[in-house]
């Protein structure tokens, strides 16, 4: 899947995001970073009553506390009451109401089932939610596509606003670290097996990473405010290249219907895990194609999770629009003291899911 904004400019005019660090206040850029011992990190909460009523925020369950608060705080830097669509997306949904749901459908045999733990369980929960607290009318989906949810929400959000359909899109993603997914991924080799703390998770040369937990939203927009942090130029996915070739093939081609090559990067995001077996890729194409440009990682600070791309997106537009890349991200000293014009980011979830967004200065 490729698109870009050929003949459109696509902008971010706005973002709020929860994650297991201090991420949910904009006027801030990772002023401190949250060490986690275990290999579970869990977000970071903002104090829910400054964003929704007290009376509502009593029914709803934490990640639905979360996700009305991100977009709210979204919606607030973006000057916006309320978007004209909304998109969510996610890899595996609210598992732990899913879970008491499910969980009390066997111990009560299907009869007086508690409807708030099914309603609250579904995967377009959220986007019902914020749709009904903002008054928005307009478009609204659920995207659940494991490691490319969020990058086929973004994806519908650019179409719209080719096709003119709205004119500010609320896109945003949501996934929750749970012990039953954790210990499925334990079994599969995807986790690391030894305790390992997050600030030294690209240290270790052992296989598998740390679950994480997240949630972002972004206003995308084809039209220019004097606050837009970045433009998004482009999103593209490939799913279990063949070879590495192959996936060469792929990023060089997207950077060319981009209008850049490579040595036009001024950051290179890079998605790597701290996984020795599934990071390889990754790490190769940093030192083949990017070896000039700043290296920021993220998953140290947030985990890996199905939709963990959106929080890259968040750190890219960041970087462009605050001129700063913070050294909790950097992974090496940097090799050029250019402005930072252009990033480009690259993404791995579980070494099969591969996406890179390209994004400049506005």
């Amino acid at each position: 899947m490729l698109i870009n904004g050929k003949g459109l400019d696509i902008y971010i005019n706005g973002a709020g995001v929860i994650s297991p660090q201090q991420t949910y206040d904009n006027e801030t850029f990772l002023p401190e970073v949250t060490e986690y011992g275990a290999n579970v990190l869990t977000c970071v909460l903002p104090r829910f009553k400054d964003y929704i009523n007290p009376f509502q925020m009593r029914r709803l369950s934490r990640m639905l506390r979360m996700g009305l608060s991100a977009a709210i705080i979204c919606l607030r830097n973006a000057g916006l009451e309320k978007p004209d669509a909304i998109i969510t997306s996610t890899g595996y949904g609210f598992q732990e109401d899913m879970g008491k749901f499910l969980l009390e459908i066997l111990q009560q045999d299907e009869q007086q089932l508690t409807p708030t733990y099914f309603m609250q369980s579904t995967h377009n929960a959220l986007s019902g939610l914020i749709a009904l607290t903002v008054k928005c009318m307009g478009y609204n989906s659920t995207y659940a596509g494991r490691g490319f949810a969020f990058e086929t929400a973004l994806h519908d959000a650019m179409l719209l606003l080719r096709e003119k359909e709205a004119e500010n899109v609320l896109v945003g993603s949501f996934d929750q670290a749970h012990h039953v997914q954790y210990n499925d991924y334990d079994r599969l080799g995807y986790l690391k097996k030894e305790k390992t703390s997050n600030l030294k998770l690209f240290e270790g040369r052992t296989e598998g990473t740390l679950q994480g937990e997240g949630m972002a939203f972004f206003i995308v927009s084809g039209q220019a405010l004097a606050h837009s942090w970045c433009i998004l130029r482009g999103v593209h996915t490939v799913y279990r290249p063949a070879d590495f070739p192959f996936l060469c093939g792929e990023l060089t081609d997207f950077l060319q219907a981009g209008g850049i090559t490579p040595e036009d990067v001024d950051v290179f995001v890079n998605g790597v895990s701290g996984d020795i077996v599934r990071d390889k890729w990754s790490l190769e194409l940093r030192k083949n194609f990017f070896s000039h440009a700043a290296e920021v990682r993220f998953k140290h600070l947030t985990g890996e999770y199905a939709t963990a791309s959106s929080f890259g997106v968040w750190l890219g537009a960041k970087i462009l629009k605050t001129g700063m890349i913070p050294g909790s991200v950097l992974a090496g000293p940097a090799t050029s003291d250019r402005p930072l014009r252009t990033v480009l980011f690259c993404n791995h979830f579980l070494g099969r899911n591969y996406s890179f967004f390209l994004l400049t200065k506005k």
